[in-house]
Protein backbone atom coordinates (compact mmCIF):
# COMPACT_ATOMS: atom_id res chain seq x y z
CA UNK A 1 0.00 0.00 0.00
CA UNK A 2 2.82 2.36 0.81
CA UNK A 3 4.45 1.77 -2.60
CA UNK A 4 1.20 2.48 -4.47
CA UNK A 5 0.61 5.68 -2.51
CA UNK A 6 4.16 6.88 -3.27
CA UNK A 7 3.66 6.26 -6.97
CA UNK A 8 0.34 8.12 -6.89
CA UNK A 9 1.88 11.09 -5.15
CA UNK A 10 4.69 11.22 -7.74
CA UNK A 11 2.21 11.17 -10.63
CA UNK A 12 0.10 13.90 -9.03
CA UNK A 13 3.19 16.08 -8.75
CA UNK A 14 4.07 15.50 -12.45
CA UNK A 15 0.71 16.85 -13.76
CA UNK A 16 1.28 20.51 -12.79
CA UNK A 17 4.84 20.30 -14.07
CA UNK A 18 3.71 19.15 -17.52
CA UNK A 19 0.98 21.78 -17.62
CA UNK A 20 3.47 24.49 -16.72
CA UNK A 21 5.86 23.31 -19.46
CA UNK A 22 3.07 23.42 -22.09
CA UNK A 23 2.11 26.94 -21.07
CA UNK A 24 5.72 28.10 -21.34
CA UNK A 25 6.04 26.63 -24.84
CA UNK A 26 2.82 28.34 -25.92
CA UNK A 27 4.06 31.67 -24.59
CA UNK A 28 7.26 31.30 -26.61
CA UNK A 29 5.53 30.21 -29.84
CA UNK A 30 2.99 33.08 -29.92
CA UNK A 31 5.55 35.88 -30.63
CA UNK A 32 7.43 33.59 -33.01
CA UNK A 33 4.25 33.07 -35.02
CA UNK A 34 3.63 36.83 -35.19
CA UNK A 35 7.00 37.41 -36.92
CA UNK A 36 6.95 34.34 -39.14
CA UNK A 37 6.51 36.45 -42.28
CA UNK A 38 9.75 38.38 -41.78
CA UNK A 39 11.49 35.23 -40.59
CA UNK A 40 10.92 33.88 -44.12
CA UNK A 41 12.43 36.96 -45.80
CA UNK A 42 16.02 37.99 -46.31
CA UNK A 43 17.27 41.16 -44.71
CA UNK A 44 15.43 43.96 -46.59
CA UNK A 45 17.61 46.51 -48.43
CA UNK A 46 17.41 50.24 -47.85
CA UNK A 47 15.05 52.33 -49.96
CA UNK A 48 17.70 53.69 -52.32
CA UNK A 49 19.09 50.22 -53.07
CA UNK A 50 15.63 48.76 -53.58
CA UNK A 51 14.69 51.64 -55.90
CA UNK A 52 17.86 51.19 -57.97
CA UNK A 53 17.25 47.44 -58.33
CA UNK A 54 13.51 47.68 -59.08
CA UNK A 55 12.06 47.55 -62.59
CA UNK A 56 8.84 49.30 -61.60
CA UNK A 57 7.98 51.63 -58.72
CA UNK A 58 4.69 53.52 -58.60
CA UNK A 59 2.31 55.35 -56.29
CA UNK A 60 -1.12 53.73 -56.07
CA UNK A 61 -4.32 54.44 -54.15
CA UNK A 62 -6.25 51.37 -52.97
CA UNK A 63 -9.87 51.57 -54.18
CA UNK A 64 -10.93 47.93 -53.76
CA UNK A 65 -9.87 44.97 -51.60
CA UNK A 66 -10.55 41.25 -51.89
CA UNK A 67 -9.09 37.81 -51.07
CA UNK A 68 -8.79 38.57 -47.35
CA UNK A 69 -7.30 41.98 -48.18
CA UNK A 70 -4.41 40.36 -50.04
CA UNK A 71 -5.55 41.61 -53.46
CA UNK A 72 -5.82 45.36 -54.03
CA UNK A 73 -7.14 47.30 -57.00
CA UNK A 74 -5.20 50.56 -57.19
CA UNK A 75 -5.49 53.79 -59.12
CA UNK A 76 -2.03 54.74 -60.37
CA UNK A 77 -1.18 58.30 -59.32
CA UNK A 78 2.48 58.50 -60.34
CA UNK A 79 5.06 56.22 -61.95
CA UNK A 80 8.40 56.78 -60.25
CA UNK A 81 10.26 54.19 -62.29
CA UNK A 82 9.49 52.00 -65.27
CA UNK A 83 7.15 52.24 -68.27
CA UNK A 84 3.79 53.97 -68.39
CA UNK A 85 1.06 52.05 -66.57
CA UNK A 86 -2.73 51.84 -66.96
CA UNK A 87 -4.82 54.13 -64.80
CA UNK A 88 -5.97 51.15 -62.70
CA UNK A 89 -3.88 48.06 -61.84
CA UNK A 90 -4.27 44.98 -59.63
CA UNK A 91 -1.67 44.06 -57.00
CA UNK A 92 -1.76 40.55 -55.51
CA UNK A 93 -0.11 40.12 -52.13
CA UNK A 94 -0.66 36.36 -51.88
CA UNK A 95 -2.19 33.30 -53.56
CA UNK A 96 -5.46 33.84 -55.40
CA UNK A 97 -7.12 30.92 -53.59
CA UNK A 98 -8.76 32.30 -50.41
CA UNK A 99 -8.03 29.13 -48.39
CA UNK A 100 -4.31 29.10 -49.25
CA UNK A 101 -1.81 31.20 -47.30
CA UNK A 102 1.95 31.60 -47.08
CA UNK A 103 4.27 33.03 -44.47
CA UNK A 104 4.99 36.09 -46.66
CA UNK A 105 1.44 37.12 -47.61
CA UNK A 106 0.92 40.88 -47.73
CA UNK A 107 -2.36 42.49 -46.79
CA UNK A 108 -3.45 45.97 -47.82
CA UNK A 109 -5.61 48.72 -46.38
CA UNK A 110 -7.37 51.57 -48.09
CA UNK A 111 -4.92 54.40 -48.62
CA UNK A 112 -1.92 55.41 -50.71
CA UNK A 113 1.06 53.09 -51.20
CA UNK A 114 4.42 53.14 -52.89
CA UNK A 115 4.59 49.74 -54.59
CA UNK A 116 7.74 47.75 -55.34
CA UNK A 117 6.18 44.82 -57.23
CA UNK A 118 8.00 41.55 -57.83
CA UNK A 119 7.20 41.53 -61.56
CA UNK A 120 7.35 44.34 -64.10
CA UNK A 121 3.88 44.27 -65.72
CA UNK A 122 0.30 44.19 -64.40
CA UNK A 123 -1.32 42.34 -62.77
CA UNK A 124 1.45 42.85 -60.21
CA UNK A 125 2.67 40.35 -57.65
CA UNK A 126 3.81 41.48 -54.22
CA UNK A 127 4.64 40.00 -50.82
CA UNK A 128 5.72 40.97 -47.32
CA UNK A 129 9.40 40.85 -48.26
CA UNK A 130 9.31 43.86 -50.61
CA UNK A 131 9.51 47.49 -49.54
CA UNK A 132 5.91 48.24 -50.55
CA UNK A 133 4.55 50.55 -47.86
CA UNK A 134 2.24 53.43 -47.07
CA UNK A 135 3.53 56.76 -48.35
CA UNK A 136 5.45 58.86 -45.83
CA UNK A 137 8.05 61.62 -45.89
CA UNK A 138 10.75 58.93 -45.65
CA UNK A 139 10.20 58.27 -49.37
CA UNK A 140 11.62 61.68 -50.30
CA UNK A 141 15.06 60.06 -50.72
CA UNK A 142 13.82 58.15 -53.79
CA UNK A 143 11.10 60.48 -55.06
CA UNK A 144 12.00 61.66 -58.57
CA UNK A 145 12.74 65.37 -58.69
CA UNK A 146 10.53 67.55 -60.86
CA UNK A 147 12.46 69.04 -63.78
CA UNK A 148 11.52 71.75 -66.25
CA UNK A 149 10.45 70.41 -69.65
CA UNK A 150 13.08 70.74 -72.38
CA UNK A 151 12.80 73.59 -74.83
CA UNK A 152 11.06 72.75 -78.09
CA UNK A 153 13.60 73.21 -80.93
CA UNK A 154 10.69 73.84 -83.32
CA UNK A 155 9.09 76.45 -81.11
CA UNK A 156 8.93 80.18 -81.85
CA UNK A 157 12.16 82.14 -81.65
CA UNK A 158 12.48 84.64 -78.84
CA UNK A 159 11.35 88.17 -79.74
CA UNK A 160 13.91 90.93 -79.16
CA UNK A 161 12.66 93.77 -77.05
CA UNK A 162 13.94 97.34 -76.86
CA UNK A 163 13.80 99.91 -74.12
CA UNK A 164 10.92 102.32 -74.53
CA UNK A 165 12.04 105.55 -76.20
CA UNK A 166 15.31 104.12 -77.57
CA UNK A 167 15.59 104.10 -81.39
CA UNK A 168 15.68 100.65 -82.86
CA UNK A 169 18.78 99.80 -84.86
CA UNK A 170 18.02 98.90 -88.45
CA UNK A 171 20.73 96.82 -90.13
CA UNK A 172 21.96 98.02 -93.51
CA UNK A 173 20.82 95.83 -96.40
CA UNK A 174 22.83 95.66 -99.62
CA UNK A 175 21.66 94.02 -102.81
CA UNK A 176 24.69 94.70 -105.05
CA UNK A 177 25.74 91.67 -107.11
CA UNK A 178 28.90 91.05 -109.11
CA UNK A 179 28.94 93.06 -112.35
CA UNK A 180 26.44 95.66 -111.17
CA UNK A 181 27.43 99.35 -111.52
CA UNK A 182 27.82 101.03 -108.21
CA UNK A 183 25.31 103.83 -107.75
CA UNK A 184 26.77 106.82 -105.91
CA UNK A 185 25.04 107.88 -102.80
CA UNK A 186 23.15 111.21 -103.15
CA UNK A 187 25.02 114.21 -101.89
CA UNK A 188 23.56 116.28 -99.19
CA UNK A 189 23.96 120.07 -99.22
CA UNK A 190 22.60 122.17 -96.43
CA UNK A 191 20.41 119.33 -95.35
CA UNK A 192 18.90 118.89 -98.88
CA UNK A 193 19.37 115.60 -100.69
CA UNK A 194 20.48 115.97 -104.37
CA UNK A 195 19.57 113.05 -106.64
CA UNK A 196 22.26 111.63 -109.00
CA UNK A 197 20.40 112.60 -112.21
CA UNK A 198 20.45 116.28 -111.19
CA UNK A 199 24.22 116.13 -110.74
CA UNK A 200 24.63 114.50 -114.16
CA UNK A 201 22.39 117.14 -115.80
CA UNK A 202 24.42 119.96 -114.23
CA UNK A 203 27.70 118.49 -115.45
CA UNK A 204 26.27 118.09 -118.98
CA UNK A 205 25.08 121.66 -119.06
CA UNK A 206 28.50 122.93 -118.01
CA UNK A 207 30.15 120.91 -120.80
CA UNK A 208 27.74 122.23 -123.43
CA UNK A 209 28.29 125.81 -122.37
CA UNK A 210 32.05 125.31 -122.49
CA UNK A 211 31.93 123.78 -125.97
CA UNK A 212 29.78 126.65 -127.29
CA UNK A 213 32.15 129.22 -125.86
CA UNK A 214 35.13 127.54 -127.60
CA UNK A 215 33.38 127.64 -130.98
CA UNK A 216 32.60 131.31 -130.61
CA UNK A 217 36.30 132.12 -130.05
CA UNK A 218 37.47 130.38 -133.21
CA UNK A 219 37.87 132.67 -136.32
CA UNK A 220 35.18 132.17 -138.97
Amino acid sequence: MLIRRARGDARSRLVPTRLLTALLLAAVMIPLGATSAWASCAEPPDLETAFADADVVFIGVVVELSNNDRTAVMEVEQVWKGPDLPDVVTVRGGPEEPNVATSVDRTFERGTYVVFPVNSAPPFEDNACTLTQRTTSALDVIKPSLTEPPEDPNGPEPVATTIAGAPAEVPAVTTANAGDTAVPEPEVADGVSVPPWAIAAGVGAVLLIGAYALRQRRPG
